[in-house]
This record gives structure tokens, sequence and C-alpha cells, in this order.
């Protein structure tokens, strides 16, 4: 238990170095809360860890490592039984494989996420609204002209419903609406 607050602690260091853009204070301490989880025997805290270090790699343009780091803790997100930690962490995965241009796995990974997340009443809207943003950018990379109109024009539903929550600007509304407007 003492492991695991330590964990937690390093996750919340981690997550305010990285706000603050001290990317080697942020990877140190996400390193650092892994072993902790891994020294308690904390799953669920070690995935978290993983998907926080796989950000890291993501941001410093590395997707293989950021890929690595993911998809252990897609792994361990299955070994819990978090299902909507599961679908986050298959939505960002699959998300860095669109922009590898491996298309079969973003396909895989996208769906199996959002089924999740369809199939769960505790999704966060947000959190719906990014799978619905993420599954419109892989129907456009297949040239799915109107499945990808589809998921664009409910990602912007859901995007126009959360204005409240973006007092500067819905930036989910500004892109779903250009995307719209590319069709024509």
């Amino acid at each position: 238990m003492e492991e695991s607050s330590r964990g937690q602690q390093l996750l919340s260091t981690g997550e305010t170095a990285r706000r603050d853009g001290d990317t080697e204070t942020a990877r140190a301490a996400f390193s650092e809360a892994l072993l902790a989880f891994r020294r308690a025997g904390d799953l669920s805290g070690e995935a978290m860890a993983l998907t926080r270090q796989s950000q890291i790699a993501r941001d410093a343009g590395d997707l293989d490592w950021a890929l690595r780091d993911q998809t252990e803790a897609v792994a361990l997100y299955r070994r819990t039984g978090d299902g909507l930690g599961l679908a986050e962490a298959l939505r960002h995965a699959g998300d860095m494989f669109l922009e590898q241009e491996r298309l079969p796995h973003a396909v895989a990974y996208l769906h199996e996420a959002l089924d999740i997340y369809r199939a769960d009443i505790d999704t966060p809207p947000l959190a719906m609204a990014n799978m619905v943003r993420s599954v419109a950018l892989l129907a456009t990379a297949l040239g799915e002209r109107e499945a990808a109109r589809g998921y664009w024009s409910d990602a912007l539903r859901r995007y126009s419903a959360l204005d409240a929550h973006f007092p500067d600007g819905n930036a989910g509304v500004r892109e779903a609406e250009q995307r719209l407007a590319a069709f024509g």
C-alpha cells in the first residue's frame, strides 16, 4: 500500500512536470512510479505509469517507444478488468498506429475502444467525443468518405455539447467543422 501511495505521488509530480514542460523530471517521476507500482503488485498503477511514459515518448516523437509502453498498458488493463482504462489506452495506441499509417492495427485498436466506450454508460462525454474524433480520422485515412462524414458530424455534436467546458474556445468543434467543410 505504501508503494502504491508513493506511486500515486510520483504520477502527480510527473504530470505537473509534464504540464510545465519539464520532460526529464516527468520521465523520471513516471519511471519511478512504475517501479513503485510493480513492487506493490498494483497492476492498475503500473498501467497508468506506462500510459504516462508513453505520452512523454509520444510528445518527443518516438512513437515506437510510446507504442511499446502503451501496448503493455493495454495488456495490464485487460488483466485488471478496468474497461474505461482499457478503452482509453486502446484509443491512444490506435491513434499512434494511425500516425504511423499502420492502418490494420489502428482499425483493431480504435474499433475495440469504440465498442467499449459505447457499452459503458459511465463513459465521460469528452472521452466519447475524443473517441469519435479518432474513428473519424481513421475513416478519413481509409478513404471511407461517408463513414468519415458521419463520424465528424457525430464528433461535432458531441464537442458542441461540451462548449461550457472550453471557455477559451472549443478546438474539437473547430476541427470537426473544418473537416466537414472539406467534404463540400
